[in-house]
C-alpha cells in the first residue's frame, strides 16, 4: 500500500517535553513545501534519517495539551536515540490514527501514546518498507 503522503525537512530544536514524558521526537516546522489539507493528528510513519530507515509515530498539529499554538511536525522514531538536530528527514505517512486533541495532562497524554504506539507497530508491521533513495 501506497503512503497517504510523504515528506521531508531539516530537524529543528523543539521544547524537549517528549524527551521527558519518554517520547523522544524529531520536530519539523512545515513551510510552504507542506501538502495543503492534511487533517492534523497522529499517523503511523517510516521515515528515513542519516541514511537509515525507522518505523515511528507523528503528530501534526498544535500541540494543544502543552498549550502551544504553531504548526509543528513531532516525529516519535522506534528504537532511536541519536542527536540528529539540522539532519534532512524523509517521513512516509502510512495510516491516520486519530485527530489531534487536548488531554487533561501530561499523564493521560503518555497513556494514550503508549496506546498510539502499540497501533502503530502492528500497522506497520503488514506495510512494505519504502526505498529510501527514492526521495
Amino acid at each position: 500500500m501506497e503512503p497517504l503522503f510523504t515528506w521531508s525537512g531539516r530537524i529543528v530544536r523543539g521544547n524537549q517535553l517528549g524527551r521527558t514524558i519518554g517520547f523522544p521526537t524529531a520536530n519539523l516546522i512545515p513551510g510552504d513545501d507542506f501538502p495543503p489539507g492534511i487533517r492534523h493528528g497522529v499517523y503511523a510513519v517510516r521515515a528515513s534519517v542519516t541514511g537509515l530507515l525507522y518505523d515511528g509515530m507523528a503528530n501534526i498539529g498544535i500541540r494543544p495539551t502543552i498549550g502551544d499554538k504553531i504548526l509543528t511536525v513531532e516525529v516519535n522514531l522506534f528504537d532511536f536515540s541519536a542527536d540528529i538536530y539540522g539532519e534532512f528527514i524523509v517521513i512516509w505517512f502510512y495510516d491516520f490514527l486519530r485527530p489531534e486533541k487536548k488531554f487533561s495532562g501530561l499523564e493521560e497524554l503518555k497513556s494514550q501514546i503508549r496506546k498510539d504506539q502499540v497501533r502503530v507497530k502492528m500497522l506497520l508491521a503488514m506495510r512494505p518498507k519504502p526505498d529510501p533513495d527514492s526521495q
